[in-house]
């Protein structure tokens, strides 16, 4: 930096001795307290990356021999820049004693993996940096290379303590040529996240409420936490649980992206459960369920995802960690759901409290929401028919659900069974027709032509030409019994009864037709 300074600047020569003698003297007494005290290196190296100093320090054996058997090593043996929190022999044996297990050998390649990526904090984290940050932001949480949050605590006098292990002086800011080591004497063992609850809970995982989240799931790529397990130069993908049907949910993951500068790379990420129990839920999906053949051996897996959304939703409140006691006090994001007041939650509301997560809580109740306008609607009545579940999912993929299921719109839905869309060949998963690439704007343009926005009988039909969603010259043609519908290109469509008819407000029916109507 001073040589930019000085490059475009001439000064009388009277100044540059004045400078040459100021220049060193500010450096010297500015930063040497501080900055030579944690950055020392001086001969211009720092003794080799975190790897090879880890692997030189005798007190690091089994943490190194970790790394290289989880392939955790290739990480830090060069470039990069990261914080390592290295757990010494005696933690790892304290461990091993724990968990039965005789050495690193023994620990489940998998449980390796996520422990000791744990260990290792994203940037190069100095105790001095630490206290900085936590002088100017307040920042507590750090992001690992898990993509998880250790909780590093300086408030004390010449102490770093990492999730409430105190940091061995004689082991803090260990210099290498891509990060920083502080030896540790225990392990930092993560929080299982919401998902992991959820999935190894004898309770929530066989829990209707979760059978009903699991008909919304989708498996994403974990960049992140995938690596090669059994070192034959091939990386082992591995996938983690998202929710791509409800919105603000995430269960699996602890952090969003952020760049601001208060933070290094991401934010913690919470998420409140409040799940029903099967006792009270059971009977709100039932008429949903008594619609789907008794041949069908698990009928909740075979709901439409649409629907799920529109049952489940309720009990989520994204981007907040809040505990029964507060919930019980009626916070502001309890105060209303779907548009209906939430009857006041008490202790006896609670079945379970407080289960803790990572990234957030959950809460078993004995009681359940009013349910949502979508549900009440024409459209909520059909969604839980199965022979239309790829129709839902058109709507919904088209962007075109919320509109269609608001409250003050009226409208008249010709809703192709699943059958239709096999014959059709329109995947939705390829997102092709017929074997031809589908943009949204396409598949919008379809769902729009078999919306009419009026509330039509079965008996306005007869002879009659309706302009739909797409309006102009856009219009569905009737025949003579009103049993036919055909669409602007051409194509015929049976209307198959019954049909389902909701109130004057929002869509108020919906039949069955047994193909795809296409638009001009």
């Amino acid at each position: 930096m001073i040589k930019v300074i000085l490059k475009n600047f001439n000064p009388p020569k009277i100044w540059l001795a004045v400078l040459a003698i100021s220049i060193p003297a500010i450096i010297l007494s500015s930063c040497k307290s501080r900055f030579d005290e944690y950055y020392n290196d001086a001969i211009g190296t720092k003794g080799g990356y975190l790897f090879t100093k880890l692997q030189s320090n005798p007190k690091f054996s089994i943490f190194t021999a970790g790394l290289k058997r989880a392939s955790i090593d290739q990480y830090i043996a060069s470039g990069g820049l990261y914080t390592v929190f290295a757990p010494t022999d005696s933690a790892f044996q304290v461990y091993f004693k724990s968990k039965g297990y005789g050495s690193v050998n023994d620990v489940p390649i998998d449980t390796l993996f996520s422990i000791l990526s744990y260990h290792i904090v994203n940037n190069m984290w100095y105790y001095y940096d630490f206290k900085l940050r936590y002088q100017t932001y307040q920042q507590t949480l750090f992001l690992t290379r898990s993509k998880k949050f250790v909780n590093v605590d300086v408030s004390a006098t010449d102490s770093l303590k990492v999730n409430g292990i105190t940091v061995i002086k004689s082991l803090r800011d260990i210099d290498a040529d891509n990060g920083v080591i502080h030896g540790i004497g225990q392990l930092l063992l993560p929080n299982p996240n919401l998902e992991q609850k959820l999935q190894a809970d004898p309770q929530l995982s066989v829990s209707t409420f979760y059978r009903l989240m699991k008909v919304c799931s989708a498996r994403t790529f974990d960049r992140f936490n995938s690596y090669d397990k059994n070192h034959d130069g091939l990386l082992d993908s591995v996938f983690y649980t998202s929710y791509p049907y409800l919105s603000n949910v995430y269960t699996a993951i602890d952090y969003q992206v952020n760049t601001l500068a208060s933070d290094q790379g991401g934010d913690p990420v919470f998420t409140t459960i409040l799940a029903p129990t099967n006792t009270v839920l059971d009977p709100l999906i039932a008429p949903a369920l008594a619609k789907i053949s008794n041949t069908v051996t698990d009928k909740i897996a075979a709901l439409s995802p649409i629907y799920a959304k529109a049952v489940l939703e309720s009990y989520f409140i994204g981007g907040q960690n809040i505990s029964s006691s507060v919930l019980i006090k009626r916070p502001s994001a309890l105060t209303s759901v779907n548009g209906a007041l939430v009857p006041g939650l008490t202790a006896a509301s609670f079945y379970r409290a407080d289960i803790p997560a990572s990234n957030g809580v959950i809460h078993m109740i004995n009681t359940t929401f009013p349910i949502s306008d979508l549900l009440k609607s024409g459209i909520g009545q059909a969604l839980s028919d199965p022979d239309l579940s790829m129709f839902w999912l058109a709507v919904q993929k088209a962007g075109l659900l919320s509109s269609y299921a608001a409250s003050t719109r009226a409208g008249t839905l010709f809703a192709p069974t699943n059958a239709a869309f096999a014959s059709a060949r329109l995947d939705l998963t390829t997102m092709t027709l017929n074997g031809a690439p589908l943009t949204t704007a396409t598949l919008t343009n379809i769902i729009r032509v078999h919306m009419i926005n009026s509330n039509l009988a079965a008996t306005a039909f007869p002879n009659a030409v309706y302009s739909t969603d797409l309006a102009g010259t856009e219009q569905l043609t009737f025949n003579s019994t009103g049993t036919t519908v055909t669409s602007p290109t051409g194509n015929a469509a049976n209307i198959v009864l019954p049909f389902v008819a909701v109130g004057p407000s929002n869509v108020g029916y919906v039949y069955k037709i047994d193909q795809i109507l296409i638009p001009q």
